[in-house]
């Protein structure tokens, strides 16, 4: 019988984040986990903390030191077998050394691009992500960026959907007011996705978008009417999902990523999923059958009006998609069981 891993996991700790799924999935796997979760130290910055970062590149000197310190006094006292940092913006590559010196395999997942995307780095990730024993990646292009930044072991791990979190919901009367929709968006605003999306509210759909930056495109894009001004967040979004005729997977304009997070949540829960033409959404869905796929706003558009006015073929892909990420298993828990097997078999070889 195997050994009860200790899992010593930092990262975000709320409800419907990639760090918070991983973590379940870990102790759904029958691992012993315990959380640093970073939301209390970061994230709600008060705004002399947002200049002093804006200028310093870091957060507080002392909320940073504090940080770090807990994460190398929880090294010693919970002595886990695996250190496991997701988006660890501020875990110096010194916490990370002191965890492989008393025989910790040290393990960095990133949800986002380190490489290509200013927004999900930091100066202090830069110099620790090396150090680390395996870093893990959801991001193709990134493996071979990695290695050539001197990661020794890079593992790419396809993005999940939480079962606990993205299932299909039955809407009330009123949730049907809020979410019922011809085309629905959930995500940050980029200029592609909003040119995109403005050129599908000047053809008249109904149409809603949820997430941030949405404030920042110009105040007469019709876009604007139909912007609901804030982020939204498992079951809500959700619902989101159920109440939309599609919901568009737009990708980042920041790289060339070929599949994320809304690639399996969308279809989880029970919604028609309407996403950018890549090698990898193709590899994952059937065109036509289980999804399906654009490249320019042009075939956006064509897209949006055939499938609005076609519900039995909408619905039929719909379930297709949802059949096909239930049969595949994309789920947290599986992901981490691969991330636990690639642990045990260094273990062994170690003993």
């Amino acid at each position: 019988m195997s050994k009860q891993l200790k899992v010593l996991a930092v990262g975000a700790g709320w409800r419907g984040s990639n760090s918070k799924s991983l973590f379940n999935g870990f102790i759904k796997n029958g691992c012993d986990v315990h959380i640093i979760e970073t939301d209390g130290y970061f994230y709600n910055y008060s705004i002399p903390e947002r200049l002093y970062m804006r200028v310093r590149k870091l957060p507080l000197k002392a909320k940073f030191q504090k940080f770090n310190t807990t994460i190398a006094r929880m090294i010693d006292a919970y002595q886990p077998d695996i250190l496991f940092v997701v988006k660890g913006l501020w875990v110096t590559e010194e916490v990370v050394q002191y965890a492989k010196v008393k025989g910790i395999t040290t393990i960095h997942f990133h949800p986002d691009f380190l490489f290509d995307d200013r927004y999900h780095t930091s100066t202090i990730l830069n110099q620790a992500i090396s150090s680390y024993d395996l870093v893990v990646t959801a991001k193709t292009t990134e493996v071979e960026k990695y290695k050539q930044y001197g990661c020794s072991r890079v593992h790419f791990m396809k993005y999940a959907y939480d079962p606990d979190i993205h299932y299909p919901v039955q809407l009330s009367v009123q949730e049907k007011i809020n979410f019922q929709t011809d085309v629905a968006f959930v995500g940050r605003m980029e200029p592609f996705r909003a040119d995109a999306l403005n050129r599908v509210a000047m053809q008249g759909y109904d149409l809603k978008v949820w997430g941030t930056k949405w404030d920042k495109i110009p105040k007469n894009d019709v876009l604007n009417r139909y912007c609901e001004g804030r982020p939204i967040f498992c079951e809500e979004m959700a619902k989101v999902f159920q109440g939309a005729k599609i919901s568009v997977g737009f990708l980042t304009q920041l790289s060339a990523e070929q599949h994320t997070a809304r690639t399996f949540e969308i279809p989880a829960c029970q919604g028609f999923f309407l996403g950018t033409r890549t090698e990898e959404h193709m590899d994952i869905f059937q065109p036509g059958v289980e999804a399906d796929f654009f490249t320019t706003p042009e075939e956006l558009l064509e897209k949006v009006a055939f499938y609005t006015q076609r519900d039995e073929i909408r619905q039929q892909i719909t379930q297709k998609g949802y059949e096909k990420v239930i049969k595949m298993n994309a789920t947290y828990e599986a992901r981490v069981k691969e991330i636990i097997e690639m642990v045990r078999k260094e273990i062994s070889y170690v003993m």
